[in-house]
Parts: C-alpha cells; sequence; structure tokens
C-alpha cells in the first residue's frame, strides 16, 4: 500500500510539474517550503496516532511526509489548468441555429459570440454566404447611437466607458480565439454592394435609456439591483476586477510562450464555462433591459416584417427569449435546430514541402 500511494504521488508530482515550470521555476521551492510547514503538525499527529512510526526518527517522518505532501500540492496547483482544459473538451460552449416557419416565411435565428474559434466563425460567414444565395435578408445586432445624452449613459452603464471592439480583439488575444468583426469581411462587402440585403434590427441608446428609466420607476426589484450596482462598494468591486484583468493581460504579454499558451488556456476554460451559463439566458441585473427589452423588440420586428426569408445573427443568450416569443405567435413553429462550438484551441499544423 506504501508503494502504491508514494506511486501516486508521484504520478501526481510529475503531472503538476509542466503546468508549475510553465508559470514559473519558483512554483517549486515555495511549494516544498509550504509542504515543509504543513508537515510539522501532520507528522506529530501521525507519530502520536501510529506507534510504529515511533520507531523511527523524526526527521525521517518529517521529511517523508514533507516529500509526500510536496509532491500532493504540486498536482494540486496544476489541477484546475487541467481541469479547464479537459472541460473545453468535454463540455464544449455551443451555440444554435434555429429554423422557424409559419409557413410562407421562415426566419434563421444564428446565435452568436462575439469571441471565440477561428473555425467557428468561418463556419457562420459560410451559412451567411449560401444565405445570401437562397434569397435571404441578412439582420445583425447592434445597438444604435441616438443622441449624446444617451450614447454617453450607455458606455457608462454597459460598456464602463470602454470600447467593445478593442476589449474583445484584446480578449481574444490572451485566449488564442478571434474577434468576429476580423472575420466578416465578405458580408461586409456585399452589404456595401447590396445594403438592400443588409438590415439591423436592433434598439437605439435613447430605448434602452427610456427603458431603463421606466424600469426604474416601475420595478422595485430592478430598481433595487440597480441601486446596488451603482453604489461605491460595487464600483470598488469593478475597479478591483478590471485591476486584476488588467495585470493578467500585462502577465500575459510579458511571458514566453509556455506562459501564454497556460493563460490561453485558463481564459479558454473560464470562457467556456461563462458562456455555457450565458446561453441559459444570462443572470445579469440589467437583463431586462439588455435581453428581455431587445427580445422583444427583435421578435415584434421579425413579426411584423414581410421579407419572407431573414437569416439573424444575434448574442445567443437572446435566442431563448426570442424562440419563445416567437413560438406564441398562430402557425410559427420550430423546424430545426443545429448547433455549433465555439470555443476550441488553436491549432498549430507544421508540414513538409
Amino acid at each position: 500500500m506504501s508503494t502504491l500511494l508514494w506511486a501516486a504521488l508521484a504520478l501526481c508530482f510529475l503531472t503538476g510539474l509542466p503546468v508549475l515550470l510553465g508559470v514559473t521555476w519558483l512554483a517549486l521551492p515555495l511549494l516544498m517550503l509550504l509542504a515543509a510547514l504543513l508537515a510539522l503538525p501532520l507528522a506529530w499527529l501521525w507519530r502520536r496516532v501510529w506507534r510504529p512510526s515511533r520507531a523511527r526518527p523524526w526527521p525521517h517522518t518529517w521529511l517523508r511526509g514533507s516529500a509526500g505532501l510536496w509532491f500532493l500540492l504540486c498536482g494540486l496547483a496544476a489541477a484546475p489548468v487541467y481541469y479547464l482544459a479537459i472541460t473545453t473538451e468535454t463540455r464544449p460552449a455551443i451555440v444554435p441555429t434555429v429554423t422557424l416557419s409559419n409557413g410562407p416565411r421562415t426566419v434563421v435565428l444564428q446565435g452568436m459570440q462575439h469571441v471565440g474559434a477561428e473555425r467557428f466563425f468561418q463556419a457562420v460567414v459560410y451559412d451567411l454566404e449560401k444565405a445570401l444565395a437562397d434569397g435571404y435578408v441578412l439582420a445583425y445586432e447592434g445597438v444604435a447611437n441616438s443622441d449624446p445624452e444617451a450614447d454617453a449613459w450607455f458606455r457608462k452603464a454597459l460598456t464602463h466607458g470602454k470600447d467593445l471592439g478593442d476589449s474583445y480583439r484584446e480578449l481574444g488575444k490572451i485566449c488564442g480565439l478571434t474577434y468576429q468583426i476580423d472575420y466578416f469581411g465578405p458580408v461586409v462587402a456585399d452589404a456595401k454592394a447590396h445594403p438592400e440585403r443588409h438590415v439591423t434590427m436592433d434598439v437605439t441608446t435613447r430605448a434602452m435609456k427610456q427603458e431603463y428609466d421606466r424600469l426604474v420607476g416601475a420595478d422595485p426589484t430592478f430598481a433595487a439591483a440597480v441601486r446596488k450596482r451603482e453604489a461605491p462598494e460595487a464600483a470598488d468591486d469593478d475597479d478591483d476586477a478590471s485591476g486584476l484583468v488588467t495585470r493578467l493581460i500585462a502577465w500575459q504579454k510579458a511571458g514566453d510562450e509556455r506562459q501564454q499558451m497556460l493563460a490561453g488556456t485558463l481564459c479558454r476554460g473560464i470562457m467556456t464555462h461563462v458562456m455555457r451559463r450565458s446561453g441559459q439566458g444570462g443572470s445579469g441585473e440589467l437583463d431586462p433591459v439588455v435581453l428581455d427589452f431587445r427580445n422583444r423588440h427583435l421578435a415584434t420586428q421579425l413579426l411584423s416584417d414581410q421579407r419572407l426569408r431573414i437569416y439573424v445573427t444575434y448574442g445567443a443568450a437572446h435566442l431563448p427569449g426570442v424562440m419563445e416569443l416567437m413560438k406564441r405567435e398562430p402557425g410559427w413553429k420550430v423546424e430545426s435546430v443545429k448547433w455549433m462550438r465555439t470555443i476550441a484551441a488553436p491549432e498549430h499544423l507544421e508540414g513538409r514541402l
């Protein structure tokens, strides 16, 4: 049993070694010091409980305990990286493509993710080009600017004053993923040549602010959530979170190739977890405005539009709500659902010619 236990601990150590060395070589001596400190009370307790161990000198028991704990701590410290990497592959983030029809009219809802794998965006662009060839009109997500006051409110309340495009690109670099706009060149070119085949179906910043103000006055639960979100403590928490992200970005940029690879693995795993949750419809304080209000607007637009074929690309979190709203209308039903994977490790292929 002792041999098997030490073999398991050695395997645990060897498994964690590549991750720890990828982060920094200092991780090994630091964990060794921690193991030595933890082994002091454990060795004392072991000698009190297990009488045969008293036949051996105290340093022998302590050193064996320190070594075993060191092996174990090395494996445990690397476990989150392996967990996130395995989760990304075995329980990937996916988005649906839902086709609804009432007979004469067909609407396709393509769930989107702003940052994702290159293969996902290539597949979406192919589907969009095929939809254009089949006579569909393409409809897009995108809150439109309206007036300075409402635009300023939108930037402060929803984007924290940051440019979303730059933030998405930065996130994509860290995660080893890409930003969706960088792959929509063919669609943008078609929109310039044939503007009648492209339309934006979203609200304006003024409409969102009006709905926000209405809910603050009419919905006590929403008003309380907004007050909590805007409290100084919440702002401090946001600043701390932003600072942490900034430090992680700086560490990733300054790191070597192994550190960048580890940062990408962690980022993709965390994104997979977040996107799987958001695909269920979201759970933020501003969802009544960001999701529900815009879902109603999009469903109304699609139901009232007289064009026979519309292909919609919208954030995946919106799709459950929009789909349910459309299914409530007489004659509308779901004809098919297709799922697409959005996050995957980047491929690095090398060959010889």
